[in-house]
């Protein structure tokens, strides 16, 4: 896997005939999604709103998503991608960067309050839970991916921790940050980071 790779969360849809999908096009529904709920809730949204802001038909929504919860997860996993993927050979400072990247993520105002939507939405479309689910265990599995090209996966020996769980770690780490409004300071995350994986 390059080390240089953005990561892209692929949508879950059925392959398209025709005419390729406008990456454009995908990015302003899923901008104006995240934009209406935030402001209006998840039960004020409508379709109609969310077009007319991202410029495109109806036709255009619903041949990317059935329903606003699903253009919201694919909101979501984008902005959890990796546009200055984390570049070190030191796990330690990998793993640093990583739980940075993620605070950034979190901290988008929109963000905390559309991932409570879709955690309330859960009973109702599983599916679409899961599809946010699929998101994060691919950018789970780059993490993995990246540390072990470089030869740096660290090795345990006392007591074993899996990279999930210190991956899990640090996303609970950068959205308690990201909702109390505190920043992870960089010598206090690298010392956890370090104890997490050594």
């Amino acid at each position: 896997m390059p080390r240089n790779a953005t990561i892209r969360i692929a949508p879950r849809d059925k392959p398209q005939m025709g005419r390729p999908r406008s990456v454009d096009v995908d990015h302003r529904i899923q901008k104006e999604t995240l934009d209406v709920i935030s402001e209006k809730g998840f039960s004020g949204v409508t379709i109609n709103e969310i077009c007319e802001r991202a410029g495109v038909s109806r036709a255009t929504f619903y041949r990317r998503y059935p329903s606003p919860a699903e253009a919201l997860a694919d909101a979501i996993n984008a902005a959890f991608e990796f546009h200055s993927p984390p570049h070190s050979d030191d796990p330690v400072e990998y793993l640093l960067e990583f739980a940075r990247s993620l605070e950034r993520s979190y901290s988008d105002p929109r963000i905390a309050p559309a991932i409570g939507f879709l955690i309330g939405e859960y009973n109702a479309k599983p599916d679409v839970y899961d599809r946010l689910q699929q998101g994060l265990r691919e950018r789970r599995a780059y993490v993995r991916g990246a540390l072990e090209a470089v030869g740096s996966l660290p090795v345990q020996k006392d007591l074993p921790l899996d990279l999930d769980e210190v991956l899990v770690t640090l996303s609970s780490l950068a959205w308690n940050a990201a909702v109390t409004k505190r920043t992870l300071e960089p010598a206090a995350l690298r010392t956890i980071i370090a104890r997490l994986i050594r």
